[in-house]
């Protein structure tokens, strides 16, 4: 599976508002013009009626759990389309979207839009098994004006997979760096500075074990642990190698890729668990095995900051913002929401925070790798039976500000409060009485508000990573993988991987270097070798063919 080279990307900034921005030169001009050329089956399908169309109820399937006052703000859609659209929306929401999806698609059931997801998600597996329409003619057509002006040619271009596109990609930004959220009162209650490193932030650690015992020192959940993989990250520029928190998706096993010098030759792909002799002939330092994985020592070294149970906490958040933890990790743009939640649930507490990225801290240029492809998306699986109609809610909803809000947002001055041109406030009532994923449905950097509480210095971090500055291009940027010719191991390996990661990711296996032995022979029963080989081969095929 491959993606068209991409020689340049640019993140434009415009009225407070990120424009992505991909400029691209293409192998092929057909390919190219796939997604610029409007078909005549979506032109007239999408043509704005004299009348209102035949009343339709669009069947969605989305993560997390259903906003109290959903039905409201999709009373508010119909009362404002009824003219237009004459859509019903019928939401179902899911805490396994993974299994509740591969459900309905084995039993052909309608699914008119879903969402999905790079890193831990299934959207590359997903596409190689068929489950989602190619959406490409929707967009840049004068028919869908919403989606052209939300969506440039390029960001589109981008996400195509063997020249469609699949899915398509909810970004504000490439990425939203992490942070770790710690009580302010009791870091002055033990005497210490403001944290602004790790380093400082054990010492945190240890206070509280010391003077606080009742309490979590850090809240993390069972299956993400430290960040997924990013605290403790190498932070070097990945020049020759895609390794964490880079991995390359799709694959089912993380595999770390090797490239010579030059970035024409793949050198290896090993993984967690491979033996000794699988690292030999790398060259140094990737010859040794502990070098790509010494995060996991780390792991286990902070396991002691963690909850005895946490293997079975799912949500961290509610532990920090009762008052049972005395930190927690996440990303820097809840920082509004997580200080206002803690100083009213506890009183005489407050909130600080550090990123722990040291280069993101200093703001420092090419912080962060990219691929240009955004982590979360939308998806149109093949049972829809009403694809144009789904696209046109797509379409009003990307068409304006306004509209763009009632989703993210709800109904303004019942469920927030606009603050200038691009801010937003709410209160607590409001935020439970509506508060709905909106990186499902409706992120875009051209409708992004930011909370109005939120301090100078996220601000400033929030702004550079809209820069180009902030970024450098990972190698292999481009290359998708095609998980199609192994889609029948991915699935036998996915189910152990998922038995050990919480065992990894936590640091509760002080002898994980055994048990990823133990894992790794389990896995190549399953027919993890078949996918580690049909991985090198794609790869070596991209880049014989000009990839980079």
């Amino acid at each position: 599976m491959r993606r068209k080279l991409i020689k340049n990307a640019t993140l434009l900034m415009a009225s407070a508002t990120m424009m992505l921005s991909v400029a691209a030169c293409f192998k092929s001009k057909e390919d190219a013009g796939a997604s610029t050329a409007p078909s005549s089956d979506a032109s007239t399908a999408s043509s704005a009626p004299s009348t209102p169309p035949s009343p339709v109820t669009l069947k969605l399937l989305f993560l997390q759990s259903k906003p109290a006052e959903m039905d409201k703000v999709l009373a508010e859609f119909e009362k404002r389309t009824k003219d237009t659209l004459n859509t019903k929306l019928d939401i179902e929401f899911t805490g396994d979207l993974a299994l509740k999806l591969g459900l309905k698609m084995a039993a052909g059931e309608e699914v008119d839009l879903s969402f999905d997801y790079l890193g831990n998600g299934t959207l590359y597996q997903n596409i190689a098994k068929g489950y989602y329409q190619p959406l490409e003619k929707y967009f840049n057509n004068d028919a869908y004006p919403g989606l052209k002006k939300a969506f440039p040619p390029e960001l589109i271009e981008a996400n195509k997979v063997n020249g469609h596109l699949y899915s398509i990609p909810m970004t504000e930004a490439w990425q939203i760096p992490g942070v770790i959220f710690y009580r302010k009162d009791l870091r002055e209650k033990y005497g210490l500075q403001p944290i602004k490193t790790m380093a400082e932030f054990q010492v945190f650690m240890d206070k509280v074990r010391e003077q606080d015992p009742k309490l979590v020192p850090l809240a993390v959940r069972n299956t993400r642990g430290f960040a997924n993989g990013e605290m403790f990250a190498n932070e070097e520029v990945q020049k020759n190698i895609r390794t964490n928190p880079y991995f390359i998706s799709g694959t089912g096993v993380n595999f770390s890729v090797i490239l010579s010098d030059d970035g024409k030759k793949v050198l290896g792909a090993v993984t967690l668990g491979d033996p000794a002799s699988d690292y030999a002939n790398l060259p140094a330092p990737y010859n040794k095995q502990d070098y790509l994985y010494q995060y996991l020592d780390k792991y286990v070294q902070w396991n002691k900051y963690l909850e005895k149970d946490v293997l079975a906490q799912k949500n961290p958040g509610s532990l920090f913002d009762s008052g049972k933890a005395a930190a927690h990790e996440w990303n820097i743009r809840g920082m509004a929401d997580v200080k206002k939640t803690i100083q009213k649930a506890i009183p005489g507490a407050d909130i600080e925070y550090f990123v722990y990225n040291t280069k993101v801290a200093h703001l420092q240029p090419q912080a962060l790798g990219t691929n240009y492809i955004p982590y979360n998306h939308a998806v149109v699986p093949v049972t829809s039976k009403n694809v144009d109609r789904t696209m046109k809610v797509l379409d009003w909803i990307f068409s304006s500000q306004e509209n763009n809000d009632l989703f993210t947002w709800g109904i303004e001055g019942e469920h927030w409060t606009k603050v200038g041109d691009h801010g937003y406030s709410r209160t607590d009532d409001q935020a439970k009485k509506y508060s709905f994923p909106w990186y499902e449905l409706s992120m875009n950097s051209m409708y992004e508000r930011t909370n109005a509480d939120t301090d100078p210095y996220a601000k400033k971090v929030l702004q550079f990573v809209k820069t180009n500055d902030a970024y450098y291009t990972l190698p292999l940027a481009q290359f998708v993988f095609d998980a199609t010719p192994v889609k029948t191991e991915i699935a036998k390996v996915s189910p152990k991987l998922e038995e050990y990661k919480p065992l990894f990711v936590t640091g509760s296996d002080k002898n994980w270097r055994e048990s990823a032995a133990k894992m790794n022979k389990e896995l190549r029963g399953l027919g993890m070798e078949k996918i580690r080989a049909e991985l090198v081969k794609q790869i070596q095929a991209y880049l014989d063919k000009g990839g980079k």
